[in-house]
């Protein structure tokens, strides 16, 4: 349709032109790294926000989270001074901050672009987060992304100039590897508290596993985003690793030095220059010698380790990634007479859930079978109830805003592997409740429940229908405390569970269920996680880390006695003992993930348990008062705009254009603004755009009105054809409301746009009489109004080519005429489906299928016309999608000239089969270069476009086609797709293919083609 909403000149609307210069195309990869994001509303729209101001801060959180955000802002001023002293650098302005309650996951965000922001989630850690050894969960949160703020604030030179000038748009320290950025801030955390990543035995356990077993990333890995595991955790693990010790080597000043001569560059992706400037080397030449120091290190380790003699177990699984929380099945709920687990497994390729396996041998030459038992995306740890009902947590929908966790109940030998069967049933809605498990009697459940950056330890009892009722605190919890893994004791009379409280202590704690008094079975500075009891309730197993590495131990309670039961090279968590005490489960590591392993419990080998570590500073003492200023959030001071856009190129009057453009958003998201001016030198009148949203509705509101003037054509007189200025002047409003679902996504949207559009119609001094009848082009009004729908579940995988499960569907109806007061009618309905199914063989093949179409009519001369061709290969190149963003279609008629079919209607269908080729992951060194995978995919396309569909002339397996029409055509070929990253965070899919078409219509002889693109 045309809605008046493509400003002339705009990449929407004009052929793209080949970029001349170097020097333009890397300002223009700057630029679109630079560009600031745009805003999002802020958590619930029924919130109402409050502000604390200090000297350097604005604290903005919603109502109910006032202790939090005191705590925050008292704590931002505290390191304030600490990371301005580190990085030689003082951030010009207050920064802001807002704090949320309405994620289940512990993070934080920031960036300098248009403004200091940071953004935080009030959740502390998960039981098993990379985030959890912490001092001070805020402390060390604030300062890591307070480093960020004051490194990539640090601009000087040309980039601190152009920001002068146009506004804050330019951050070059913003355009490197994440690992830098990441690497960086980890230090800083660690540094600044008494905690932090650098001292996570956990992180040691990743990289240890990486120098053991000969899987050192390289550095072109850490500097883009690969596949492997642990994916994106690399920046942090790698860059903090590596960048201390190149701290440790050169001197603390290192990379303040490093970031401040990077940050007055104007020239992006030189890393190497600033690091050779301030240490004489390359990170190429420095990355070799932190590897030498890493195999020295973990050598000496495992000798120590193997002195003392392993106790490890044997693999169960192969999945690697996420594997947690095994359990053993109870006899009543097993499938067979063996033993049997049910564990959480998420390892990127199959669906996230409870899985169940035999522990009973395969056949010879067999692999261990497994079954999906409950699909979730949480990781849970399951629970069972006497009777061999499954309890277990899931990531829920609530009241269409959030996403907490819930936990579920499935009834003995009942499975729900699509996650939609009716006999799962959800215990509870918005408790946010997690790590259920459920008394030998079956009437109690106890669970973590996070509130406010506090998990508390609760119980509740559970009816025989699956039912709570009766919830309580079991144990009182000081602010901010974590209860994780709560665990009855067989008899069902204590209650053990792992729990971190202040100073950074994460310890056991033995519960007794009638009083909630507990007895502490340890207090110190390892980090001790997920009790289990044996069957006779007389040991309490669980890890800890007192020797740097994760192992079992068994906790004697009569005798108060520890003893180790593993000693492994790289880690064991999460011990399940089998009934009869015989047999110890747990979940190992591998450098690519966990997995289960097995053993025997033979206390004949248990080891000495050594001391807990002592060489951990003190918690730090708490932050000193500041004055707070509190008052109602204000959305003015951050709603403004901040920066200027300038776009120059070509426009619709024959001349080059020159467009202004400026944006703005408050930092709660409530409020964001948009101005836009467009000049040309032969335009009668500047073009002019405005646009505000509204973000505090459980729907999203945006308007827009314009002012433009166009070249039209359509106007005839004196017998000519004469070209005029046409003035159009619109506004436009459209609302969209999602509706979230536990396993799928959907979106309904309606928009309402109004135009008054008038051409200047030039008439000349003489008029023939004679010469034909003057013809005037349209004007008047047109008001259409628009409905949509949209619906996905597809499911991905990491070794497929593209979704590999589920379909897509979106619909579109746009009506005008005199029910919407419009001086034309003009229709179109349009819908597309993308369907995929992945094929039983092995390989990770799919089957990828969309069909898609619209229809149009009514007597608005300019309503819809589609066009149905293969790629544009002449306006549209290569280079041309690279620096701008705009990819080819992917949904067109392959083998065909652009645009060769148009009409007011439209149908097409494409079948793809996707095979995965390769997936190399790997780049050259440090350079914005990055090949992540290459797949291949043969291809069917069908379709045409068409004023009216003749039905007549249809006819199956005519003419070389399946359906056969003469508005219809065919082509066939095959493409090879390069899925790669440029500038270290931009991702492209580059398509070299060929295509052959079946109609007389198509290309002679195929077409060759190197596109870049994405697929359905």
């Amino acid at each position: 349709m045309n809605r008046f909403n493509a400003r002339p000149g705009s990449r929407a609307s004009r052929p793209l032109h080949r970029v001349a210069s170097v020097l333009s195309a890397v300002a223009l990869a700057a630029l679109l790294l630079l560009a600031p994001r745009p805003a999002r509303a802020t958590g619930d729209p029924d919130l109402a926000f409050w502000t604390f101001e200090t000297a350097h801060f604005r604290v903005h959180h919603p109502q109910g989270l006032e202790p939090v955000a005191a705590r925050i802002a008292s704590l931002a001023e505290t390191i304030y001074g600490r990371v301005e002293h580190t990085l030689g650098y003082a951030p010009q302005g207050r920064t802001e901050i807002v704090i949320t309650d309405d994620s289940e996951i512990a993070n934080g965000s920031a960036g300098t672009l248009p403004y200091n922001a940071i953004h935080l989630l009030v959740s502390g850690p998960e039981d098993m987060s990379t985030l959890g050894d912490y001092d001070d969960w805020y402390l060390d949160l604030l300062t890591h992304e307070f480093t960020h703020i004051a490194h990539l604030d640090n601009t000087s030179g040309i980039p601190a100039i152009l920001n002068a000038i146009v506004g804050k748009s330019f951050s070059p320290n913003q355009v490197q590897p994440r690992w830098i950025i990441e690497g960086l801030a980890v230090v800083s955390e660690s540094n600044h508290t008494t905690g932090g990543r650098m001292r996570s035995t956990t992180f040691d356990m990743y990289l240890r596993a990486d120098v053991l077993e000969d899987n050192i990333a390289g550095l072109d890995q850490i500097s883009s985003s690969p596949f492997r595991w642990p994916q994106g955790t690399l920046w942090y693990l790698y860059g903090s690793r590596f960048l201390g010790w190149i701290i440790d080597v050169y001197g603390p000043n290192t990379m303040r030095a490093v970031s401040a001569d990077y940050g007055a560059s104007i020239i992006p992706w030189g890393i190497n220059r600033a690091i050779r400037r301030v240490t004489g080397k390359t990170y190429v030449e420095l990355y070799e010698g932190w590897k030498d120091h890493l195999r020295g290190l973990y050598r000496e380790q495992m000798a120590a380790v193997e002195a003392r003699g392993l106790r490890e177990g044997t693999r169960l699984t192969h999945h690697g990634r996420t594997v947690y929380y095994p359990r053993f099945v109870p006899p009543v709920a097993r499938r067979t007479a063996a033993d049997e687990i049910v564990y959480f497994r998420d390892d990127g390729r199959a669906r996230p859930g409870i899985y169940r396996l035999s522990l009973a041998a395969p056949a010879p030459g067999a692999e261990r079978q497994e079954a999906l038992v409950a699909r979730t995306n949480a990781a849970s740890r399951p629970a069972f109830t006497p009777a061999g009902d499954l309890i277990f947590t899931a990531l829920m929908p609530w009241r269409n805003q959030y996403y907490r966790h819930d936990l579920v109940f499935l009834p003995r030998g009942e499975e729900a592997p699509d996650g939609d069967e009716p006999a799962r049933r959800r215990l509870t809605r918005g408790l946010r409740s997690s790590a259920p498990d459920v008394s030998p009697t079956g009437d109690l459940v106890a669970f973590s429940l996070n509130s406010k950056g506090t998990r508390y330890l609760e119980i509740a009892r559970l009816s025989r229908d699956g039912a709570l009722s009766e919830r309580r605190d079991l144990v009182p919890s000081a602010r901010f405390e974590q209860a994780y893994s709560p665990s009855f004791s067989p008899d069902g009379k204590r209650l053990a569970y792992s729990v971190w409280t202040a100073g950074g202590y994460r310890d056991i704690r033995v519960v007794d269920v009638a009083t909630g008094s507990y007895r502490q079975v340890t207090r110190d500075r390892a980090t001790e996680m997920s009790p289990v009891w044996s069957p006779d309730g007389e040991t309490l197993y669980f890890t800890s880390d007192r020797t740097g590495i994760q192992n079992v131990y068994a906790y004697a309670l009569s005798a108060g006695t520890l003893r180790q039961v593993t000693n492994v090279r790289l880690g064991a968590f999460h011990p399940a003992i089998s009934p009869d005490g015989k047999t110890l489960v747990y979940v190992g590591y591998t450098s690519r993930g966990h997995d289960l392993f097995v053993m025997p419990l033979d206390p004949a080998r248990f080891l000495p348990a050594p001391p807990p570590p002592t060489d951990r500073p003190d918690p730090a003492t708490e932050p000193s008062a500041v004055r707070l200023e509190r008052s109602p959030y204000s959305p003015f001071p951050t709603l403004a705009p901040r920066a200027i856009t300038l776009d120059y190129a070509p426009g619709s009057y024959g001349s080059n254009a020159l467009t202004v453009s400026v944006t703005g958003s408050d930092i709660v998201g409530r409020h964001g603004v948009f101005g836009e001016l467009t000049v040309q030198p032969d335009a009668p009148a500047p073009t002019v755009l405005f646009g505000y949203t509204y973000g505090r509705l459980p729907i999203d509101l945006g308007v827009r009105a314009y002012y433009a003037m166009s070249p039209r054509s359509g106007y005839r007189i004196n017998g000519r054809n004469v070209t005029y200025d046409e003035r159009s002047i619109g506004i436009v409003s459209g609302v969209s409301y999602p509706i979230r679902g536990e396993f799928s996504r959907q979106n309904l949207s309606a928009s309402f746009s109004s135009v008054a559009f008038k051409g200047q119609l030039p008439i000349g001094n003489k008029l023939d009489p004679y010469a034909p009848r003057t013809v005037l082009p349209p004007q008047g009004t047109l008001n259409l109004a628009h409905l949509g729908y949209g619906f996905s579940n597809a499911e991905g995988s990491i070794d497929a080519a593209g979704a590999s499960r589920g379909l897509s569907l979106n619909a579109g109806l746009d009506y005008a005429g005199p029910e919407t007061a419009s001086s034309y009618t003009t229709y179109a309905f349009s819908t597309a489906l993308s369907a995929y199914v992945a094929m039983p063989w092995s390989g990770d093949h799919t089957l990828a299928f969309r069909v898609a179409g619209a229809v149009s009519g009514g007597n608005f001369p300019r309503g819809a016309t589609y066009a149905v061709g293969g790629y544009d290969l002449e306006n549209l190149t290569l280079v041309d999608t690279l620096l701008t963003g705009v990819t080819n279609s992917s949904f067109t008629l392959r083998g065909y000239a652009p645009g060769v079919m148009a009409g007011r209607s439209y149908f097409s269908q494409t079948f793809e089969y996707r095979v995965p080729l390769l997936q190399p992951d790997r780049g050259l060194s440090t350079l914005p270069l990055y090949l992540r995978r290459i797949d291949a995919s043969l291809f069917l396309d069908h379709g045409g476009a068409f004023n009216r569909f003749e039905t007549d002339d249809l006819a199956l397996f005519t003419q070389k086609s399946l359906l056969y029409s003469p508005q219809l055509h065919t082509s066939i070929g095959g493409e090879v797709w390069l899925s790669l990253t440029l500038g270290y965070v931009l991702s492209s899919q580059l398509r070299f293919g060929y295509a052959y078409g079946l109609s007389p219509l198509a290309i002679p002889g195929g077409q060759l083609y190197f596109v870049a693109t994405n697929s359905f």
